[in-house]
């Protein structure tokens, strides 16, 4: 284990891990690429690749030094990076990321809150789904969007009345993420209110949203 940063890794593992991760974790070891190549018997190019790989996999877990920091980097980086980052954790990482939103979330920055719900949603963290739920309501719009939009994505029944409660917000776009993450529930217990902002709304991305609920829903 690299204990300067988050990377772990054990070689009682290896058989869990690829071809360019041994070679990378070869690299963090101190072993110079020459030697990654001999002692491998993988051509050199191929080496220098597998630590690119890794370097680009890992970068993020590279330069934190905890959880804390590991939040502060997620939430700088761009959206690709963010998403390819942790389609790519550990199990253990994922643990260790969840364990700290859950026990910190109140202390986060407003720009670190959201990077949270958003991990949250993406991570499908069933564990969050009492902050998630909290953050439907928050003062600021963008946190109440990123919190309903996870929540859709948690497809958790648990999750069901905060979305339903959502559908009163008054900014059109955390309404119509509750729409889209409802109908992810196939919940019928909104179809009343879906009926009802179809009649008073005019904004497109609520009635795209109330047309798919109900084609989804239809039948039930």
């Amino acid at each position: 284990m690299d204990k300067k940063n988050l990377i772990q890794f054990s070689w009682k593992d290896f058989e869990n891990y690829t071809s360019e991760e041994i070679s990378y974790f070869l690299y963090l070891e101190g072993k110079s690429i020459e030697c990654i190549s001999k002692l491998r018997g993988i051509a050199l190019n191929d080496i220098k690749n597998h630590i690119i790989q890794g370097k680009i996999k890992y970068r993020f877990l590279a330069k934190a030094k905890n959880s804390k920091e590991l939040i502060e980097f997620i939430a700088n980086a761009g959206k690709d990076d963010k998403k390819f980052f942790l389609e790519n954790i550990d199990s253990i990482t994922r643990t260790d990321i969840v364990n700290y939103i859950l026990e910190n979330y109140t202390e986060l920055y407003h720009k670190e809150k959201e990077t949270a719900i958003w991990i949250l949603g993406e991570l499908k963290a069933k564990e969050g789904i009492g902050i998630l739920t909290k953050a439907a309501v928050h003062k600021f719009v963008n946190v109440r969007r990123m919190a309903v939009s996870a929540l859709g994505k948690l497809q958790d029944p648990n999750g069901e009345p905060a979305l339903l409660r959502a559908l009163d917000d008054e900014n059109s776009q955390v309404v119509s993420y509750a729409i889209k993450a409802l109908s992810k529930l196939n919940s019928v217990k909104a179809k009343e209110k879906v009926y009802q902002l179809i009649e008073r709304t005019n904004n497109n991305a609520v009635l795209k949203a109330a047309e798919e609920y109900l084609k989804e829903t239809k039948g039930e």
